[in-house]
């Protein structure tokens, strides 16, 4: 048994954290505000038994840029409508037939998307849409997209 007491730090998302004041705590466990009691149960009992927890959207509030949750809401309804589809693993021919449109109506969508809210690729828009914010875990956040 580990006698020895566990820290856990729950954040505020808008607290304006960064990597180092993250390491500065030197917590065992890290959680952002509003996530659900079975949640927290968990990082509780893994903290117990003398492992560490991060909370994955923390690691996700660090890593998009703040920009990017202004950014989003200058997206068209049809480039939310794709970016979502992309973010699901669609690829952009299965895209175009859904949408009824062409695969280069979808590409050009989705350059627009890349664009507003600075991304690179479809792994980063599918980080973006379904990683902070989702509901993941019980958290009750809603996607980006």
């Amino acid at each position: 048994m580990n006698s020895a007491l566990g820290i856990i730090f729950i954040l505020q998302p808008n607290g304006g954290f960064g990597v180092k004041d993250i390491q500065e705590l030197d917590a065992d466990g890290l959680l952002l505000d509003g996530i659900s009691h079975s949640y927290l149960a968990e990082c509780v009992n893994v903290v117990a038994a003398g492992r560490k927890w991060v909370d994955n959207n923390i690691l996700q509030h660090l890593l998009i840029p703040r920009s990017l949750h202004q950014a989003e809401h200058k997206l068209t309804e049809r480039e939310k409508e794709v970016a979502d589809l992309v973010s699901r693993g669609l690829r952009n021919k299965t895209i175009a037939q859904r949408l009824h449109v062409s695969e280069g109506t979808v590409k050009m969508h989705l350059h627009h998307v890349y664009e507003k809210l600075h991304l690179g690729s479809r792994a980063e828009l599918a980080w973006a849409a379904h990683g902070e914010g989702a509901d993941h875990r019980g958290t009750g956040n809603k996607g980006l997209l």
